[in-house]
């Protein structure tokens, strides 16, 4: 099955646009934002569910899920203000859920590395490849200087919890990097397969990925260090797109492993679509 790749787009423009009219309309965009991350968090549940137990695929998608999960655990520590040991917990799961959300693209690529779906691939396609990959680790490094000097123009920290913040902003910039760049290179190894309509879900993360670097970039710009402090209109609308984009990565997937209908194919053509599907990502 072909991805339907418009209902990606669809997916963000509700998201954004919803979380737009709700505030201006309602004073409810946070309430539709909140509503945003509970279904991406619903959708890579569902994908995790529609592998079996030992397809590889599974493991990072769970380590995902885990990722988007600690979301609402954040904000419900955020709102009891809850401490340890001086250091506010929503600090402590942030840096947690972006270990896990770095450690879910690295686990993509470990199963896509290993699958049989990638063909083999010419000296001049892995220079062009590490050409790429070069950029944008440039670009990421790039980003991720900007928030160090930023943080340090503002002084050293002087509390356990001020020491927390910061670091928690240097490892969200940095793990939203490494979805950025290995989201776009799996879409790059991926690209040749059924259309691309494997790869868009990986395309769809580099993009959340893109998103949530902006957004630490705007948050370090404005002041704040965690994606729980956001407070001006765009910054908040930028976050709704980023988790819109994973809400609708989930989905594509899900669509991608939707059981297929009876086919009436027999002999050679049969057993090789048979093959094919049992090496689906």
């Amino acid at each position: 099955m072909n991805a339907p790749r418009g209902l990606a787009l669809l997916i963000c423009l509700v998201a954004v646009g919803g979380r737009y009219a709700a505030e201006e309309l309602f004073g409810a965009g946070d309430a539709w934002h909140r509503g945003v991350e509970a279904v991406a968090v619903a959708l890579c549940a569902l994908v995790v569910l529609r592998f079996g137990a030992g397809d590889p695929p599974r493991r990072p998608w769970t380590v995902l899920l885990l990722s988007l999960a600690m979301i609402p655990m954040i904000r419900v520590a955020t709102w009891q203000g809850w401490a340890l040991a001086d250091i506010k917990v929503q600090n402590i799961l942030l840096i947690l859920g972006n270990i896990f959300f770095a450690g879910s693209i690295i686990g993509f690529g470990r199963v896509l590395g290993s699958s049989e779906l990638l063909s083999e691939r010419t000296g001049g396609a892995r220079t062009r490849v590490l050409l790429v990959l070069g950029s944008l680790a440039a670009a990421g490094l790039g980003f991720i200087a900007y928030n160090v000097v930023g943080l340090a123009s503002r002084g050293m920290p002087t509390t356990s919890d001020a020491w927390a913040g910061a670091i928690t902003s240097g490892i969200s910039t940095l793990s939203d990097a490494i979805v950025f760049a290995g989201g776009l290179y799996l879409v790059w190894l991926l690209r040749p397969l059924v259309g691309g309509s494997i790869a868009l879900p990986y395309l769809l993360m580099a993009f959340g990925g893109a998103a949530f670097l902006v957004v630490d970039v705007w948050l370090v710009a404005i002041g704040k260090t965690a994606q729980t402090d956001l407070t001006d209109p765009v910054s908040k609308l930028i976050g709704a797109l980023a988790f819109s984009c994973f809400a609708a990565a989930a989905l594509i997937q899900a669509a991608l492993l939707a059981p297929k209908p009876p086919s009436r194919m027999s002999g050679p053509a049969a057993a090789a679509r048979s093959m094919s599907q049992a090496r689906r990502v």
